[in-house]
């Protein structure tokens, strides 16, 4: 134990850091700000249905905004309602790790080299200080994961009800990407000739759990606002990015993704690819096949989707480690692959903060300048699209106006209005740089 206590101590400060840092940050990014706006409306509004500019919410589930209210009331209390909603992310990838710990047997070897590649990982790392699904989403997966490990071991069926308990969980937090796990768990099934996950798989007490988790809240929300409140999840999420009724990406985007955000340690495989065939497909037996398939089957699928954004595989990521960790093994030592994962690990945490401290001043003094002049006490409404950032510092919903004569007509009604066109015949009133869209500007008109 005396040996790995730096390397925790590693974890533990870097995370302090982060932790602190992220007091010091901004709303990051439009994505950051839209659900700042939703958490912020839910806990002034109705608890049960999630709204954003006043409007029922449904293209993502309610779980992550339910679980982040009483951080921003915290927050509230303290004046610190952001840093405070970004806790949820912070506690999501640390029980993530001590789930990862669990499913090492508490080996804290392999736990620490998990760690160590799992937040090498850029993408991953930089989520941390995100007020996002994402870790969350992450931490409900890995759960159901772990649970299904421990009943392959026991058979007891506590870990069955647990498994499907935490999928509804995530289902309520992200929506249906998890469900790409289950054909992976079902071919591991048959080549593995495992039965206890056939067990798992169609154990009907189980899906019963996931259907009266998951599904009410949807039902509630087709019942009191009718289909259209899942139009844009429909239309988005469905046949834009999975169906690829919209833009397609690349096949191999997923894949490249991946390879990009682990490359260090799929260098150190390819270096020992002749000692890794000298294994006779070992490689692929027991546990190190079994986490390659739940990894590999999801992606595999994924890359015949559409639109493809590469923090789709994040909830993947956990397993991914868990798979190298165990490879990496057989082909390097345990003082090497700690050196190596404390070295990235801290590279790593360096370029997100360099990075961000970069961008930081900038940033600021946009955000500062739209929170200073915006015009809290007037009429407002946006012309064309809406802007999360400054419909979360006014605290209040602003109407989105999509037609010209009823654009103009508001103005002579004595509103102000947003745009980010340039309208003839009016002067700006006051001009906003886009703190997220370089060379975006936002014109503030009314007529005085």
């Amino acid at each position: 134990m005396k040996n790995y206590k730096k390397y925790f101590l590693i974890f533990l400060i870097a995370f302090l850091i982060l932790f602190i840092f992220s007091y010091f940050l901004p709303l990051l990014s439009y994505q950051e700000a839209r659900k700042a706006v939703i958490i912020k409306e839910t806990y002034y509004g109705n608890f049960l249905i999630p709204t954003y500019n006043s409007e029922p919410y449904f293209t993502k589930p309610p779980l992550h905004t339910w679980v982040s209210l009483p951080f921003y009331a915290l927050g509230h209390i303290f004046s610190s309602e952001v840093f405070l909603m970004r806790l949820v992310s912070f506690l999501s990838y640390t029980l993530t790790g001590f789930i990862i710990y669990k499913i090492q047997k508490k080996d804290l070897f392999k736990t620490l080299l998990s760690l160590f590649i799992l937040f090498s990982s850029f993408r991953f790392l930089s989520f941390i200080y995100r007020i996002d699904v994402e870790p969350l989403f992450i931490l409900f997966t890995t759960a159901s994961f772990y649970f299904l490990m421990r009943f392959k071991e026991t058979l007891e069926n506590k870990y069955v009800y647990l498994f499907y308990l935490f999928f509804a969980f995530a289902f309520l937090t992200r929506g249906p990407l998890h469900l790409f796990l289950l054909p992976a768990f079902l071919i591991n099934a048959f080549i593995f000739k495992d039965r206890t996950i056939l067990k798992l798989l169609f154990f009907l007490k189980g899906w019963l759990i996931f259907i009266f988790i998951s599904f009410p809240w949807y039902i509630f929300g087709y019942l009191k606002f009718g289909a259209g409140v899942f139009q844009e999840f429909i239309y988005t999420d469905i046949f834009k990015r999975l169906a690829g009724s919209g833009k397609s990406d690349p096949f191999y985007y997923y894949f490249s993704a991946l390879i990009l955000n682990f490359l260090p340690w799929i260098l150190l495989l390819l270096i020992k690819a002749k000692t890794l065939l000298k294994k006779d497909f070992s490689l692929f037996s027991a546990e190190p096949g079994f986490y390659f398939l739940v990894f590999f089957i999801p992606i595999f699928l994924l890359s015949f989707t559409g639109e493809k954004f590469d923090k789709y595989l994040l909830f993947l990521y956990p397993i991914v480690a868990l798979f190298m960790s165990e490879i990496l093994l057989w082909c390097y030592s345990q003082k090497f692959l700690l050196s190596l994962g404390a070295f990235l690990f801290i590279l790593n945490l360096s370029a997100i903060l360099l990075i961000q401290l970069n961008s930081l001043k900038d940033l600021n003094y946009k955000i500062d300048l739209i929170k200073i002049n915006l015009p809290k006490k007037e009429r407002i409404i946006f012309y064309q699209e809406e802007n999360p950032l400054f419909i979360y510092y006014l605290g209040r919903p602003v109407p989105v106006v999509k037609e010209e004569s009823k654009f103009l007509k508001y103005l002579k009604s004595g509103y102000g209005a947003f745009t980010t066109e340039e309208i003839r015949n009016l002067i700006p009133y006051r001009i906003f740089p886009d703190p997220y869209k370089k060379g975006k500007i936002w014109y503030y008109y009314k007529l005085t």
